[in-house]
This record gives C-alpha cells, structure tokens and sequence, in this order.
C-alpha cells in the first residue's frame, strides 16, 4: 500500500529556496521585510484580531514545509495563535528603534516550523509604534508583503470602525492552484521551447561576471550581506519617465540598462549575464493572493561595439526582455541543468548580478512611504492610520551585487545590495555614484556612447586628489 503524502507540492521557485535555507540556516538572505511608523494609539486586541483574520485568509502564512524523499512538501496549520508581539519601549532612541527592528528581520526563519511570519508592534510612546513584518521568500514575494500589510491595515480599521465598516474581503484563490498549473505547464511539450529560448540567449556566455572585488572569493558562498541605499535627486527621478519614451522604451529598460553599462564600465567585460526579476503572477485569478510569484530571467549584455550608444543599448535590451516575457515560465532553478553548468559553491548559478524594479500601483499610499521624495517622511492616513516611513534594510547578500530600485509618486530609492564577504561599503558607495553619473548622461543624451562617459565626478575626484596627495 502507497503511504499517503506529507503534505502538498510545491513551487519549483518554493522547492529552490528550501534547498538555498538547508545550505545556509543561519542567513536572512531570503527574508522579505516591510515595516510602517503609526502616529496614534493603536488597539492592541483590535490588531491581534486583525492578524488572526489575515493569517485566516491567506494559507501560505500558515505553512511549514516537510521533507519527503529529499524534496520539500508543504503542510499548512488551522492557526498561528500568539503571532503578534507587542514590545513596549518607552525612551527608546531612533538608534534603537532601528536596531531591535533590524534584528527581527534578521533573525532566520525555521521552514519546518509553522508560519515563516513575524508580525511586531515596536511601541516607543503612545502614538509612536512601528509595525514589522517579515515573512520568508518561499511564503510571499515583494507584492504579496505589500498584500499582506494592507489586509492588515484593513482588518485593523475593519475591528476598530465599528457596524458600517465593509466587509472583509473574502478569502483568496490558494497558492497551490499556481502550483498544480505550473507542474502542468513543465510536464507539457512547452518546457522544450523555454529551454530552448534560454539555451540559445546563454550559449557562449562567460561562466562569470568578475567584478573587481576588495577580498578573494570565499570556497562556499555563505549569503551575508549589507545595504548602500540611495534616492535619485528629484529632477533626475522625475524625468525618467518622459526620457525613457523619447528613447521609445519604459522606464524599467532605461534603468536596467544603466545598470548594464555600471556593470561593464567596472569590468571591461563586452558580453556577461545579469539577472532581472519578473512577476509570474496569474493578475485575473490570483490578483488577490499571497505567495511566491516571481521568476529571475538572465539577460545577455552585448558591449562589443565600443562607440555602442545608451539609445541603441536601451532598444537592445527592450528588445530582448520583449522576448524574455513571452519566455518568462521557465522557473530559474531548472536553468542550469538546461544550461549545463558546472556547480561552483562560490557563486550563484547562471548570473551574479540582478536587477528588480518595484512601481507603486496597486497599493500606492504604502509604496509612497517607501520612496518618500528626496527623503522626507511624509505622513499618509491609509484607512484611518496616520502612517509615515521607517526604513528597514533586507534581502541582502544573495547575489554578488543587486539593485533593487522603488519608484512611487516621481520618487526613485535605490537599493545596492552587496556581498560583504566581497565588498566593503565604500567600494559599492563608488558604485552607487556611477550609477547616478550614467543614468543622468543617459537620460541627458542617449546618443553618447556609453564607455566614454567620465566616470569620476567632482566629489570622488575630490577624495581621490586627496588621498593622493596624502600617499605622495
């Protein structure tokens, strides 16, 4: 007799990122964080409900995950009861507020444990609270967190309003809906012609993308990593959009493209592979519903014409993330047995640099509070809570260098996340500062050609006369 299953399939994205927690258990590289500032009282048994009703609606919070003949299953419980803490913490400074939040994003999950969520209640004062939550990838994704916070944040306003107050959302399609359809779609003659697509853009592609780093390369990546975070100067954020249609692209060609030419400008190299996320979420169906709905496709970065132009990069790269789209189904995991790479530990497969851009649209009061323009922290009333931001570093060290840009409401923040097993801050500072000198030239004049954009602006090529001086 066939032993009944532990528990229900899972994504081959979900699958991937059992294995990378196995090989790394003490890292928070795939922690996924959010966290609001209330400015007013907040009903401590009012939230707790809340949480309850959220975590009620959407399984996957409830989930853990089970071993099976060395491949992940997943299991879900009726109830995370006790899931919300409530810290008091009267006095705290702004330094300390910040760094008990950091470490609850910090703190690793267990994935065989129930419900990879962590929901706190930071309370410095009466109407001073910050509210953390932190979830693991293999649960949700950038979108699904934001989903999650605004069901919350409904939920809170749903117990606090009183009768009148509209009902709660009915519970969402489930995640594994997602999961059986993707199974499908890889047992079906489609598998072979994503293969193929991939197969053909990465043929010949160099096995690495050597940037210069300021340590040698551990054996054994361990995903440790840190944030350089920086907002564009609001003009330049702000004409974004307008430059990107003269050049005929969109707003995320002309920055992915950017990143493309920081990437060769620092390594010289005219031909490597950088990742790029894309969502695979089913928008009619599944709109509503939190789980893991992104796939990271490899991109081929072309720089063998030497007077190459930014507008003749950015129609390359539009081009080809044209055709990457229509190939979008073929989840990253399978990709370097299709590829046929060789394991390196020290490395991430397929690419080592990735690109992800996040647009305020469904949910544009929370994203806002995100991306304040040029580092204000504006107050938004978002279902009767007057909320502001609270920044809260994450998701770092799983590639060599990532950036991840948010733009809401004209403003632009930008994220570089670095390894610092191979980086020191100062050496990805540098990098930042390119990376604004190149999207300004870009944006300026898309006909300059990209390697003759001076590099060094007056504020570096100050430091470094100085430190010049000081070795003479």
């Amino acid at each position: 007799m066939t032993a009944e299953p532990a528990g229900q399939q899972v994504s081959l994205g979900q699958e991937a990122l059992w294995f990378l927690q196995r090989l790394a258990p003490a890292s928070p590289a795939y922690n996924v964080a959010m966290a609001v500032r209330i400015r007013q009282a907040v009903d401590d048994a009012a939230l707790r409900r809340a949480t309850a009703a959220v975590v009620e609606r959407h399984e996957l919070l409830r989930s853990h995950f089970v071993e099976q003949d060395g491949r992940p299953l997943r299991r879900t419980v009726e109830a995370l009861p006790g899931l919300l803490e409530i810290r008091e913490l009267p006095g705290a400074t702004e330094a300390e507020l910040h760094a008990l939040a950091r470490e609850a994003v910090a703190r690793p999950f267990d994935l065989a444990e129930p419900g990879p969520v962590r929901l706190l209640l930071l309370r410095r004062a009466e109407q001073d609270a910050v509210l953390l939550l932190a979830t693991h990838h293999a649960v949700t994704d950038g979108a699904s967190q934001v989903l999650v916070l605004e069901d919350l944040l409904a939920a809170y306003r749903a117990e606090t309003a009183g009768p009148g107050e509209p009902p709660a959302p009915a519970p969402a399609r489930p995640y594994q809906e997602y999961v059986t359809a993707q199974r499908e779609l890889l047992d079906s003659p489609r598998r072979a012609e994503l293969a193929d697509h991939w197969r053909t853009l990465c043929a010949g592609a160099p096995p690495a993308l050597e940037l210069p780093t300021d340590r040698p390369r551990p054996a054994r990546k361990r995903f440790t990593g840190a944030s350089w975070d920086f907002r564009l100067p609001e003009e330049l954020a702000r004409s974004l959009r307008p430059a990107a249609a003269a050049a005929g692209v969109t707003p995320f060609v002309l920055l992915f493209g950017t990143f493309q030419a920081l990437l060769h400008r620092w390594t010289a190299q005219p031909d490597f592979l950088v990742g790029y996320a894309v969502s695979t979420r089913p928008e009619r169906t599944m709109r509503h519903t939190v789980g893991y709905f992104v796939n990271t496709l490899p991109a081929r970065a072309d720089f063998a014409d030497r007077d190459l132009t930014f507008r003749q990069l950015l129609a390359a790269v539009a081009e080809q993330l044209r055709h990457g789209l229509a190939h979008r189904d073929l989840p990253l995991p399978l990709l370097p047995a299709e590829l046929g790479l060789p394991h390196d530990p020290s490395r991430t497969p397929v690419f080592q640099s990735m690109f992800s851009l996040i647009t305020a649209t469904r949910f544009q009061p929370l994203l806002e509070l995100l991306a304040p323009a040029d580092g204000a922290k504006p107050e938004v009333v978002h279902h009767g809570l007057r909320l502001t931001g609270f920044d809260l570093p994450q998701q770092e060290g799983q590639f060599d260098l990532s950036a991840e840009v948010l733009q809401a409401d004209g403003a632009v923040k930008v994220a570089f996340k670095y390894d610092t097993d191979l980086f020191d801050a100062a050496t990805v500072g540098r990098m930042a500062g390119h990376y604004r000198l190149l999207l300004a030239a870009a944006v300026a004049d898309p006909d300059l050609v990209v390697r003759r954009v001076p590099l060094v602006g007056p504020a570096e090529r100050e430091t470094l006369l100085g430190l010049a001086t000081a070795a003479w």
